[in-house]
């Protein structure tokens, strides 16, 4: 349910209801569910389904406070008196309500809230202050939010060949395409944006590979678990072979011992993370990519050399956004291999979800969806050609976001 209503302190009561939902079996997401299927007073004794708590677990609709909630998130501002006076002596407030939610999302106001929202994100972008970083910086979060705008495809963010660099002009509510600096057949929606790529450049592209994962999987290392662990390794429980990664066990010259054993079990995350961070390693530090075999960062070893492809992964192996899913050593294929799956869907649905029910980070903060909803979110998301508008317009006309 929603409960951050506005820059305003909330009341005494609503604070209550958030906590009573937060002790919820299953957590915030799973009351939001429970609300979305009727179900949550089932298991209620007499007492509390017929007695006073029932006015902290049983939310209410309330359009008029969903207004102020929406119209903060979705322009920035409070709604006028005569959008609260409109809903108020509406007839037909559902219909009324979904109008006005229709009427933000065309609004100039949106499409700042929207580069705002990818800014906090993507962890990048000039925060609303000039000069503080490259203009390079916002070109991911503006390209997102045109995205959004537009209406085109979100899988457009990790496999659009063009126009991947954008401008956008407050005055006019314009969006302006210019050349991108990585313009190249490594191109790959934001996955080769330079700004992306030097901000988060790092020692093996592993910065860069754990911003992919966080970003567009809504999930930290270990990104894959499923892994039958044996006698020999018990504790390893990733799919991949153990032997797919470099490590002393198939490299006695290993320069990292990925295969390491003592403590935690490194190939846990490492299985994952050094078939994909490859794809990154051939970005420089400015996040340029540089053409060749050669590849533009360093292994935190003494001296720093600069890293080879069997510094991750032994011969024979291949680039990969997930065990059995092969990327085809370019950007391209990770894109596509990206898009393709169910959990991207997932991930950028609860994104949308957590921002309009002001619940925090799904990464840093846990704040996961219940299965059940993530796989409602994320279904009806690709069935609506991932057009995130729709899922926005959607959510903030959800059962859910209506009650208190």
């Amino acid at each position: 349910m929603r409960r951050i209503i506005g820059r305003s302190t909330g009341s005494l009561v609503l604070a209550l209801a958030a906590l009573s939902l937060g002790a919820c079996k299953g957590g915030a997401g799973a009351g939001e569910q429970d609300v979305q299927n009727n179900v949550f007073r089932d298991g209620l004794p007499p007492s509390v389904r017929d007695g006073e708590k029932l006015a902290i677990s049983d939310g209410s609709v309330d359009y008029s406070m969903a207004l102020r909630s929406a119209a903060i998130k979705l322009t920035g501002n409070y709604p006028t008196y005569a959008e609260i006076k409109e809903l108020r002596d509406a007839a037909d407030k559902p219909t009324v309500y979904a109008a006005r939610i229709d009427a933000y999302l065309a609004r100039p106001e949106f499409s700042r809230e929207m580069i705002s929202f990818w800014r906090n994100t993507f962890r990048m972008g000039n925060q609303e202050t000039v000069g503080v970083a490259p203009a390079m910086m916002e070109f991911a979060p503006t390209y997102a939010a045109m995205l959004v705008v537009q209406g085109k495809p979100i899988t457009d963010l990790v496999t659009a060949k063009t126009g991947t660099c954008p401008t956008y002009t407050v005055a006019t509510n314009t969006f302006s395409t210019t050349s991108c600096p990585n313009n190249t057949t490594v191109l790959s929606g934001v996955l080769s944006d330079q700004g992306v790529q030097q901000q988060f450049t790092s020692a093996m592209a592993f910065r860069r590979a754990r911003w992919v994962q966080e970003t567009f999987a809504c999930s930290k290392f270990p990104a894959e678990r499923g892994g039958t662990p044996t006698a020999i390794y018990p504790n390893y429980v990733a799919p991949w072979p153990w032997l797919s990664i470099t490590g002393k066990d198939n490299d006695p010259a290993a320069k990292i011992d990925f295969h390491a054993k003592t403590g935690d079990i490194c190939a846990n995350c490492h299985a994952t993370l050094n078939h994909l961070a490859p794809l990154f390693g051939k970005f420089n530090g400015m996040g340029l990519f540089v053409a060749g075999n050669a590849f533009q960062v360093t292994t935190p070893v003494p001296m720093e050399p600069t890293t080879t492809l069997n510094d991750w992964l032994p011969a024979g192996e291949t680039t990969a956004w997930r065990y059995m899913k092969p990327a085809a050593a370019d950007l391209p294929a990770l894109g596509a291999a990206i898009a393709a799956d169910p959990e991207f869907a997932r991930c950028m649905s609860a994104r949308v979800w957590n921002w309009a029910m002001s619940r925090g980070d799904i990464v840093n903060d846990g704040q996961t969806l219940t299965e059940g909803l993530a796989n409602r979110l994320g279904t009806q998301l690709a069935a609506d050609n991932f057009n995130m508008k729709v899922l926005i317009k959607n959510t903030f006309t959800d059962a859910n976001f209506v009650r208190f």
